[in-house]
């Protein structure tokens, strides 16, 4: 279990403190209302960052930016080419994979190909949506 840190034990500055009170004043369903209203404010999702951890020598800096190198080699972008002649279950499907699209916008994705559904995925995912978006009819294509 996690410990928590108390305000008093970190420096902060008044207006941070009071910020600190106020949000542990919420109950959980106002912080997950505040979290939302963050991710769309500041344009972040709540997907934590994997930081390196502290008293790490610095004389591995060149390491980190090698495998960075090699994790963007990794990653993919499935780029719908074509719908095909069923366009109703490829417009669903990506309803389905983007979620964050009406209907319209679903519409308009598909009809305005080719276009890129998602950038820099793992190579199991960008298979998958593959396999998902080949399966009703598209063609699908990584890069």
């Amino acid at each position: 279990m996690a410990e928590q840190l108390k305000t008093e034990e970190l420096e902060m500055t008044e207006k941070v403190k009071g910020i600190v009170d106020a949000i542990s004043s919420l109950n959980v369903m106002e912080l997950v209302q505040l979290v939302k209203a963050l991710e769309k404010t500041f344009g972040i999702s709540g997907v934590p960052i994997a930081a390196a951890p502290v008293g790490q020598p610095s004389a591995g800096a060149a390491a980190p930016a090698e495998k960075q190198e090699e994790q963007k080699q990794k990653t993919f972008n499935v780029v719908l080419k074509d719908a095909g002649p069923n366009k109703l279950q490829i417009i669903k499907e990506i309803r389905a994979i983007l979620p964050n699209l009406n209907i319209k916008e679903a519409k308009d994705f598909v009809e305005a190909l080719p276009k890129v559904v998602k950038e820099g995925v793992s190579e199991a995912e960008a298979k998958e949506l593959k396999e998902r978006l080949e399966k009703v009819g598209a063609k699908v294509e990584l890069t």
